[in-house]
């Protein structure tokens, strides 16, 4: 069964289309791995974004990617302070690998004009 990709709307009310800013926002993610402050931007462009982006396949985008960034930091934290005992590490990598796997599934989602099947689950 093939899906066709659903046709993004035109512009928002801000005159930029949707689909831009749900491919900044993981963009800006990714960025995170060189600084930091793209991270922190990209969040709060999210929550920015969503009620604007409401009804629009990119609604999920942002969910999700607020979803990524909360889950990431809380799991971070809790591998870096167990990093103490040695399995703090294998949790850190962990955290890295679903991370990336997040982001990078909602870049190509972003790019394809597609939704996220389950923006508020852990895959």
């Amino acid at each position: 069964m093939t899906m066709e990709p659903q046709t993004p709307p035109g512009p928002s009310s801000t005159g930029t289309d949707p689909r831009t800013w749900a491919i900044v926002v993981w963009v800006l993610l990714l960025l995170g791995y060189l600084t930091f402050v793209t991270v922190i931007v990209s969040v709060v462009m999210a929550y920015v974004k969503r009620g604007d982006l409401v009804g629009t396949p990119f609604e999920s985008h942002m969910t999700s990617a607020i979803r990524t960034f909360w889950i990431s930091l809380i799991a971070g934290v809790i591998g870096a302070v167990l990093t103490v005992i040695g399995i703090g590490f294998l949790i850190l990598a962990a955290v890295i690998v679903w991370n990336l796997y997040r982001i990078i599934r909602g870049l190509i989602r972003a790019i394809d004009g597609r939704p996220i099947d389950d923006p508020t689950g852990y895959l």
